[in-house]
């Protein structure tokens, strides 16, 4: 499945390939990578482009040495690099990558093994939890988190900071258990920070597999919002 993310300029989408880079403006493709059994996941600041991989750790790319061209697509496959060379703690608990997201300089990888949440250098370190069925991670500008974890119930997991190592989450939304229906999946999170009714927690949003939750987790109020057949 491909994975997408976009800045004011291009859309870079991951492929069974590599990955492609399509000019907003015009919808045309304008560069390309191309990478043997192509990359699973995919997230950017302001700098470069982070790309997972099922069996390589992450990639990553400057932004700057994406050059293309909107009459025939530039191959930059050469600026390809590897995110070792960003950071003193660029072990993951896996080198399976499902997930990407991040908030400036701190990168977040859910892998098939755990989640880690690395800062790149100046000053670089890692925390990071050892389980095998997280799929999906969000990241906040006050180094607060979240990832799913998927089971016989599905849980959305909250850890307050990424200072530290954490074998728990210090807040969880479990399927069955209170606001989430039973059994049912959690397909993607969205968070919005500071956006709950006192101006202090967050807005959760949780897509699944019957319907997307809102969640205000000031109030503990939520709403559930359905497509009609």
């Amino acid at each position: 499945m491909s994975s997408l993310y976009l800045d004011a300029d291009y859309v870079y989408c991951t492929t069974v390939s590599g990955l492609d880079v399509y000019d907003i403006a015009s919808e045309d493709l304008y560069a390309y990578i191309i990478y043997s059994g192509g990359f699973n996941a995919i997230w950017g600041n302001d700098d470069r482009i982070f790309i997972g991989t099922s069996a390589a750790g992450i990639k990553y790319v400057d932004k700057t040495c994406i050059s293309g061209s909107l009459s025939e697509a530039v191959d930059v496959s050469s600026c390809l690099d590897d995110f070792s060379n960003l950071t003193a703690y660029s072990a993951l608990t896996s080198d399976y990558i499902r997930c990407l997201h991040g908030y400036g300089d701190i990168v977040m990888a859910v892998t098939d093994s755990g989640v880690d949440v690395i800062k790149i250098d100046p000053q670089s370190y890692r925390s990071y939890t050892v389980v095998t069925d997280a799929y999906k991670g969000f990241m906040l500008s006050n180094d607060e988190f979240y990832y799913t974890i998927s089971g016989s119930e599905w849980s959305l997991n909250k850890v307050y900071t990424c200072l530290v190592d954490w074998s728990t989450p210090d807040y969880s939304w479990v399927t069955g258990s209170g606001v989430l229906a039973s059994s049912i999946t959690i397909n993607d999170i969205f968070i919005t920070e500071r956006t709950g009714s006192a101006g202090i927690g967050n807005t959760v949003y949780i897509a699944t597999s019957s319907g997307v939750y809102v969640i205000d987790e000031d109030s503990d109020r939520y709403a559930v919002y359905y497509v009609e057949g």
